[in-house]
């Protein structure tokens, strides 16, 4: 369904490939047509984004009534195709300094992360610290987003180690809502420390991409993958239709880059929220 050769190397400070017009029009339309036809979402974020996750009662029911949809979770929810995608980013990124430490053993089909609120210390203790074993699994989520919706400058959770966009529609450059790519404003080999929500004032903009119908956006989700989703407006009820995905570890993500790990950490807070919305930092830490 996806045709992986039409993925191009992107230049930029973390490695991202694109492939346009990965998918046909027509799939497309039905992949929208299918979103359209739900009749219930899981949540509502980002002022604006309808998601349906995996692992929940209604992506069941969603999949099972869309033939479209089902054929390409069946493909991303694969270990051959996870490993065909990182095959991909190892060729074209050769020299790319960023590696995840340890390598997952295991590909698991039917784990998810889950779309609940924890506060900081029930997040550690779901996440754990065990690297002995990596289990590695697709999250998935099929997604509408109308007007209003935005995503602020971040990193995404810290057990991915790729993450990937389908655009379903095309949107107008006058409308918002592309994808904006971000790297620190200043120049430095090494650094102690990656935020996970960075100021925008540290920040520049290395790359915008327009949500253009039938293309593919898979990135590595290294310390420095900043990125975020300029404000999208709504024109004659126009919506913005996307899946979002990852290939997440069960446990944190220790990357290295040259001489030196980064291991995360997450702040201390009492209040409960999603994984993604934790304040979790990338730390270095030297290798003996």
């Amino acid at each position: 369904m996806i045709v992986v050769k039409k993925f191009k190397k992107i230049r930029s400070n973390f490695p991202i490939m694109v492939a346009e017009k990965a998918i046909l029009q027509e799939t497309c339309k039905d992949f929208v047509n299918e979103i359209r036809k739900s009749k219930a979402f899981d949540d509502m974020i980002m002022g604006g984004r309808s998601r349906i996750n995996k692992g929940s009662k209604n992506f069941k029911s969603f999949i099972n009534n869309s033939k479209t949809s089902e054929k390409l979770y069946k493909q991303f929810n694969s270990f051959s195709f996870y490993k065909k995608i990182e095959n991909i980013f190892k060729r074209k990124f050769k020299h790319n300094a960023w590696s995840s430490v340890y390598q997952p053993y295991k590909f698991q089909k039917e784990i998810f992360t889950l779309k609940k609120k924890f506060n900081s210390s029930e997040l550690k203790k779901t996440l754990g610290n065990s690297h002995n074993k990596i289990i590695v699994h697709l999250d998935m989520d099929f997604s509408v987003a109308k007007g209003g919706y935005r995503l602020k400058p971040h990193r995404d959770d810290i057990t991915h180690q790729y993450n990937f966009l389908i655009y379903l529609n095309n949107i107008s450059k006058l409308n918002g809502g592309s994808l904006t790519i971000y790297k620190k404003k200043t120049e430095k080999e090494i650094r102690k420390s990656f935020r996970r929500f960075p100021k925008i004032s540290e920040l520049k903009t290395v790359k915008e991409f327009t949500p253009k119908m039938g293309s593919v956006i898979f990135f590595q989700s290294t310390p420095n993958s900043y990125h975020g989703v300029k404000r999208f407006i709504e024109n004659k009820g126009q919506k913005r239709y996307f899946i979002y995905g990852s290939y997440a570890f069960n446990s944190p993500v220790i990357w290295q880059y040259k001489n030196v790990n980064y291991f995360s950490e997450i702040r201390t807070t009492k209040k409960k929220m999603l994984s993604s919305f934790h304040d979790s930092n990338y730390i270095m830490k030297k290798v003996s």
